[in-house]
């Protein structure tokens, strides 16, 4: 688990500076109307990450309602990762898109996103292991993930957005 939350860390700190050289408006510059910039892309998966931790927190404070994962949603989670790497779109759920403001400050984007990581990180912590192990998560493609497979989804998802900013990178 600590290789997984060490290896989400790391991503993010080398993210965040390689595009600490981009001013504010830069960060926030969309393509067109139907993409988005950035900052956009940056707070989506914060939100992602931020969204998971409340669902877990929510779930794991009654551990009698933990189920096991089923099988089958480890195959679909390999076929999401799959449909990541070959660059297939999903829309994201409504309630990990529409709080997203228009103008993105990466300077507080990054403190609150330190701050809820380390949040995430003593969650995590504080859990049982037999409880790490049940469906912690219901992911709305996949059905219940134990909390490797979360982390692991989070890491994938954010690999696949890292890609879409360094695409738009090239266009700055």
């Amino acid at each position: 688990m600590t290789e997984r939350l060490d290896r989400l860390d790391k991503e993010l700190d080398i993210l965040f500076k390689s595009l600490s050289k981009y001013s504010n408006e830069q960060i926030n510059l969309k393509p067109n109307l139907k993409k988005w910039s950035i900052g956009e892309n940056l707070y989506h998966l914060w939100l992602s990450e931020t969204s998971t931790e409340k669902y877990i927190r929510k779930k794991t404070s009654y551990p009698d309602t933990l189920v096991n994962v089923n099988p089958i949603a480890r195959l679909k989670l390999s076929i999401l990762y799959f449909i990541f790497f070959i660059g297939i779109k999903f829309k994201a759920p409504k309630i990990l898109v529409d709080p997203i403001p228009n103008n993105i400050d990466l300077e507080e984007l990054k403190k609150k996103w330190l701050q809820s990581r380390k949040s995430f990180k003593m969650l995590i912590e504080s859990l049982d292991e037999k409880d790490l192990n049940k469906g912690v998560l219901k992911h709305p493609l996949v059905g219940r993930i134990n909390m490797n497979m979360t982390l692991d989804f989070l890491f994938y998802h954010f690999k696949n957005h890292k890609k879409i900013i360094h695409k738009l990178e090239n266009k700055l």
